[in-house]
């Protein structure tokens, strides 16, 4: 091996002996004021007759406890977030979180013991136990730290085994909330203010699931990764009742909601990624917990918890959630929902009853109440004796949080009924298989929960409901019908015809809240497919709302599949039970169509209702009549896309039919719309076709911070012209726009402008493009003829993993491991030999600014070459392959900006063929593989 891959196994072996060594970052306050001590305020609480609240553990012990989770041993995980700050900073990464376990080791029911078991977290949000370690939500990743030897101390580095959770524009609303289910997956949250596009490390984008207000689920063995359900606000909190059902806690449009697998639930604002799903499920709870007909859900800030909304429950922000099921408490309590509301300082209490296909939630007195107002309770944990913990962030802000964070306090509380007795010593894990199975029978759910976690990781199946499809469709249970409706969506589509067929039957659950909509988005695809079948389903159906929706997906089609839209006039023509539903239908999927090819016998249906139908429907009739005719109006279409709470697939068909021609009087009317939540993106896109200059102003003004998306179409859009890429570069040279926003791809668009003061510019602000020379044509050649896939077949990915880590680590990073001096490799599009080839044979072709070297000469006499990772107004941090250096502007007597990066040429030459092989056998590799033995 070369000495400059010897060199970079001493990096290695420095930059981890260095990371292990660190301190923990000095943490600090920049909110006012201090809370009342712990053990005031749990005197003070406000709670039922027998309860009484005391101090589990507080400051220093416990600091920002931001989730909580028991191992086996009845010992508390805590995970302590740091990092969160207040806006518009949102996160302060140059301080870090960590993971402390408190132990009761008399059973007192207070903590003596502590320990810190991991303190490099960075964006921490959840912590769970088990399979021989600890998963964490942190930075963007799930990560599994190993401690297979159970002395809690990590055996090495995090795994990652999930990535893409967005941590750069979702603020709050970041993922959050690992539980384990009664199924043995590990469930999780996410909010809605932008979308994560989540994978195993290296999954490409067009195979990654994307998610936003959403809840998901990842098994801890199979490794696979699914979306349970889409909706809400910005979750944190769930839990599961005795009979298994999964209920999750919410916050501004509704706290409280029945977890039905595949549904869609109102959101906050924006639009479901899918387009078809048209209706949603609304909350299970049949109250709110503030004053919604007078107060707006922002007023809190500004009127303070007002005495209707106190009288209500204390406002609309609930972090925190558990299902009693504990057994010390009154019979009363069995079942009852507890969750923390943030405004009202206090613990919410619902009740749950069957209604219809699901379960209604009943307001309750409330629980429990601080006296201090700084008490902000974020998670609630049944413990081994059946009483409940509550951890309190400690604060005097909100989860937005614009006045400052306090870092300094927390508190975990206990909820003790009765006289407290002192608890025996525990290890669920020590069992054996047959005492384990007896816990089911127990009457704290802690220990069954505990008990079906270590059958699980001992290889127990999790069985899953009974299901006979025959026997559930026509069953007089509407949650087994409920559960059946949910199953669709598992299945192949022609194996859903005849259930949705049987479901949308039972005209009794014509007016559930959720049982036709999942019907629904069960079947809904497969009337995309196969539209003449939907047709068929409407005339069997007898829900209203299965028969309209299936009618609208069809009408939506009227330009792929006229012919199933004939099939509908005809049904109506048939039959006059489905024609009102048929045609509300059709109104809805040509909202915002400008013109339509009239279906066969519609005129005569038209004049049937003319005739005898209602005023009602004959509006509608005569609307479609011009849409079929001679074509709606712009100002029509203008008056649907300026409508910003109007139906958003009306809103974006009328936006398409629009911009299908660029007219110079629809550029206001598109400009309007650029921060739309429905037409935000499409709006940015189509601006791409008007030429004026005060448009990338307009773009670059209003950067959207939270969404991607957005993003993405501001900078398509402004590589699209050269006037409008100036504006561009000027703005990333100015930092207000990050030169990530442009790939290389966008740079390489900008410099074939062929505008020379552009590309100086786009050199300047973004980077250095140069086209490969024909010695590196011959060189790519060369192993592009050798990693042929059989070759590649035959190598050893665990010695390539071991090259990677000697050559390419101390600057990469792979699967959660390495340096971060080079962009990451991970999400790279690796599995493109010729994207590999093109970045190792020649780096310095595409050197984005931010991986460039630069020589740095000191007033000491030192020359030092490196890239600069960070700097402030007073410092320049220098990463060389060495070390990293903080500089003193003052200290630097010159400084020069090369061309290259520092990753080296001639780099494959060096390493040998063999092992070439072997490295990019590792780099295109699916996954992470073993090292050598």
């Amino acid at each position: 091996m070369s000495i400059r891959h010897a060199a970079f196994l001493s990096f290695l072996s420095f930059t981890s002996l260095t990371a292990l060594g660190e301190d923990f970052p000095k943490i600090y306050d920049t909110e006012k004021g201090a809370p009342m001590p712990a053990a005031e305020v749990a005197a003070t609480m406000e709670l039922p007759p027998g309860f009484k609240c005391v101090v589990f553990a507080a400051e220093p012990d416990v600091r920002q406890p931001i989730a909580m989770s028991w191992d086996a041993k009845g010992r508390l995980w805590v995970a302590e977030n740091y990092t969160f700050a207040e806006n518009p900073m949102r996160w302060d990464t140059k301080l870090r979180d960590r993971v402390i376990i408190l132990e009761d080791k008399d059973g007192d029911g207070k903590h003596d013991g502590r320990k810190v078991f991991w303190e490099g977290g960075s964006y921490l949000t959840s912590v769970e136990i088990g399979y021989g370690g600890v998963w964490v939500l942190h930075n963007g990743t799930l990560s599994f730290i190993a401690d297979k030897n159970g002395d809690d101390s990590p055996d090495g580095e995090p795994e990652v085994l999930l990535d893409g959770f967005n941590v750069k524009t979702i603020g709050h609303n970041i993922v959050n909330g690992l539980r384990w289910g009664p199924d043995g997956w590990l469930y999780g949250r996410h909010g809605i203010t932008d979308t994560s596009a989540v994978g195993a490390p290296g999954t490409p984008l067009e195979k990654r699931t994307k998610l936003n207000c959403a809840m998901w689920r990842f098994h801890p063995t199979r490794k696979i990764f699914e979306v349970v359900v889409h909706g809400g606000t910005n979750s944190w909190g769930h839990d599961w009742n005795a009979e298994g059902e999964l209920f999750m806690i919410n916050t501004v449009i509704g706290h409280l909601w029945h977890i039905i697998p595949g549904a869609y639930y109102r959101r906050m604002f924006g639009t479901h990624l899918n387009p078809h799903v048209y209706e949603v499920i609304e909350q299970t709870a049949d109250h709110f917990h503030w004053d919604t007909g007078a107060e707006t859900w922002s007023d809190i800030r500004k009127l303070g918890v007002t005495s209707k909304t106190d009288s209500l429950g204390g406002g609309h922000a609930h972090v925190g959630m558990l299902i009693y099921q504990g057994g010390t408490w009154p019979k009363e309590y069995h079942g009852a929902v507890l969750t923390c509301n943030l405004h009202g300082n206090r613990i919410n209490m619902d009740k749950l009853e069957r209604q219809g296909c699901g379960y209604v939630g009943k307001h309750a007195p409330d629980f429990m109440k601080a006296k201090d107002k700084w008490f902000r309770g974020i998670d609630l944990l049944t413990g081994p004796d059946g009483n409940v913990f509550v951890s309190d962030w400690s604060d005097s802000g909100e989860c937005h949080d614009n006045d400052g964070v306090h870092r300094s306090s927390g508190r975990i509380y206990k909820i003790v009924y009765g006289e407290p007795k002192k608890a025996e010593p525990i290890n669920v894990a020590a069992m054996k298989d047959e005492k384990l199975a007896k816990f089911n029978e127990g009457k704290n759910n802690w220990w069954k929960r505990m008990a079906d976690q270590q059958l699980f990781e001992r290889g127990y199946q999790e069985k899953g409901r009974r299901t006979n499809i025959a026997e559930d469709a026509q069953s007089k249970d509407g949650l087994v019908r409920l559960h059946l409706a949910s199953a669709l969506q598992r299945l192949p589509l022609v194996a859903r015809w005849p259930i949705a067929t049987a479901l949308a039957k039972h005209e009794e659950d014509a007016n559930d809240r959720q049982q036709p909509l999942m019907i629904w988005y069960g079947i809904e695809p497969a009337v995309a497919a196969e539209p003449m079948k939907g047709a068929e389903l409407i005339r069997e159906a007898k829900i209203p709302t299965v028969r309209r929706l299936v009618a609208r997906r069809i009408a939506e089609m009227i330009e792929e599949k006229p012919e199933a839209v004939d099939a509908l006039v005809a049904l109506m023509t048939e039959r006059a039970d489905v024609r009102e539903d048929v045609l509300r239908g059709l109104a809805a999927g040509l909202d915002g169509f400008s013109s339509a090819k009239k279906p066969k016998g519609w005129d005569e249906v038209s004049k049937a209702i003319e005739a005898s139908g209602s005023d009602e429907f004959k509006g509608i009739v005569r609307n479609l009549s011009v849409v079929f005719g001679s074509g709606r109006a712009a100002d029509e279409l203008i008056v649907l896309v300026k409508n910003a709470d109007g139906d958003a697939n009306a809103r974006l068909n009328a936006f398409k039919s629009l911009t299908r021609t660029t007219k110079p009087e629809l550029l206001a009317v598109i400009r309007a719309q650029v921060n739309d939540k429905v037409l935000g993106t499409v709006s940015r896109s189509a601006l791409a076709a008007y030429d004026d200059p005060s448009i990338p102003k307009q773009l670059l003004g209003s950067w959207p911070v939270r969404s991607e998306e957005q993003q993405a179409a501001t900078v398509a859009t402004l590589t699209s012209r050269a006037s409008y890429a100036k504006e561009l570069l000027e703005a990333v040279k100015a930092k207000k726009v990050p030169a990530t926003a442009i790939s290389p791809f966008q740079a390489r668009q900008i410099r074939n402008l062929g505008d020379e003061a552009l590309t100086k510019l786009l050199t300047e602000a973004w980077g250095e493009i140069r086209d490969t020379p024909e010695a590196k044509k011959a060189e790519f050649a060369k192993w592009e003829g050798l990693l042929q896939p059989a070759a590649l077949a035959k190598a050893d990915q665990s010695k390539g993993r071991m090259i990677f880590m000697a050559a390419c680590s101390a600057c990469h990073k792979m699967y959660g491991q390495g340096g971060a001096i080079g962009p990451e490799l991970t999400g790279s599009d690796r599995r493109n030999l010729k994207y590999l080839l093109e970045n190792i044979l020649d780096p310095n072709a595409v050197v984005p600014a931010d991986y460039r070297v630069s020589v740095f000469q000191l007033q000491d006499g030192r020359t030092i070459s490196g890239v600069i990772p960070e700097q402030t107004e007073r410092t320049l941090t220098i990463q060389t392959p060495a070390e990293r250096l903080v500089i003193e502007r003052t200290q630097i007597v010159k400084q020069n900006q090369l061309t290259q990066s520092l990753m080296p040429e001639g780099l494959l030459t060096a390493l040998g063929e063999e092992n070439v092989i072997n490295l990019i056998a590792y780099l295109m590799g699916e996954g992470q593989v073993e090292m050598p033995k």
